[in-house]
């Protein structure tokens, strides 16, 4: 039985493993999730979802304020519920210390799918059931995306 349910690991990590979007950055102790609801009918099985920041700061240990898109979370439909920790940025350059990367609170979420089975990279429009769709907020619940 214990190789049954190892062999059933191995295969679920490679049917839903994660290529196209791979988040690299550290923790900073900033985060906010985002729920994908498993209402979300635009969204086929081993769709890769990438939380972005389309201003977010980029550069780590000084002061330079650099920002540009920056992917802050990501992860795989499994056509069921979704949680996504999304990584913020850190600034205590005013209290003589530096900055770290990641999303900036109050920027919007902008969110893409790889949609694998195509090749195909996909913006996303979400209708959210909780949240503004901007960073900072306790949590998101994304109910449906629009693939554009």
């Amino acid at each position: 039985m214990k190789r049954i349910v190892f062999l059933l690991c191995i295969i679920n990590t490679f049917l839903y493993s994660q290529d196209y979007y791979q988040v690299d950055l550290d923790p900073t102790g900033v985060s906010q999730l985002s729920i994908f609801q498993d209402s979300i009918t635009s969204l086929e099985v081993g769709d890769e979802i990438g939380i972005f920041d389309a201003n977010g700061l980029t550069n780590s240990g000084d002061c330079s304020s650099q920002t540009a898109e920056l992917l802050v979370g990501a992860g795989v439909w499994s056509g069921e519920q979704l949680e996504l920790v999304s990584i913020g940025s850190i600034d205590n350059c005013a209290f003589g210390g530096f900055q770290l990367p990641g999303f900036v609170s109050g920027h919007p979420v902008f969110i893409k799918i790889y949609r694998a089975s195509q090749g195909v990279e996909y913006t996303a429009t979400a209708t959210y059931s909780a949240g503004t769709g901007t960073f900072g907020d306790l949590f998101m619940a994304v109910s449906e995306l629009e693939l554009e």
